[in-house]
């Protein structure tokens, strides 16, 4: 039986969220390793709505939690790659602090978007239900 949260949006919201949190700790790390030698900034491959609906659809499943979930499969897009740089220091660091912060904005932004959406949904729902 499938219940309520494994299902439709409220499953995307959930990938979303934890999509962000991935995000968010990349983004910590590139603002921490700002000033380490030959670091090379990383980002975090985006999530989309395509992705996740194939997801959703098929493919590998933990089907116990005894099973170990590969990096891969912890959220909608968990993988990360090496970012873009326009700005690389004598030292060899990618990272470039102004950049970092705008996406660290961003991120806190698309999260309270998700939040709202989510309690609008949830305030619909205990409506339709009658509570």
């Amino acid at each position: 039986m499938t219940s309520l949260s494994d299902s439709g949006i409220l499953r995307l919201m959930s990938e979303k969220m934890s999509y962000l949190g991935q995000k968010n700790t990349v983004l910590a790390q590139n603002v921490a390793n700002s000033s380490t030698p030959g670091y090379k900034a990383r980002e975090i491959v985006p999530f989309t709505f395509d992705t996740a609906l194939k997801e959703a659809s098929g493919g590998m499943r933990a089907t116990s939690d005894k099973h170990i979930i590969p990096a891969s499969m912890a959220g909608a897009n968990a993988g990360t790659k090496k970012m873009r740089s326009y700005e690389t220091v004598p030292s060899g660091n990618s990272v470039d602090l102004e950049q970092q912060m705008t996406e660290v904005s961003q991120t806190n932004m698309d999260y309270q978007a998700t939040t709202a959406i989510y309690h609008k949904f949830m305030t619909l729902l205990r409506t339709v239900i009658g509570k």
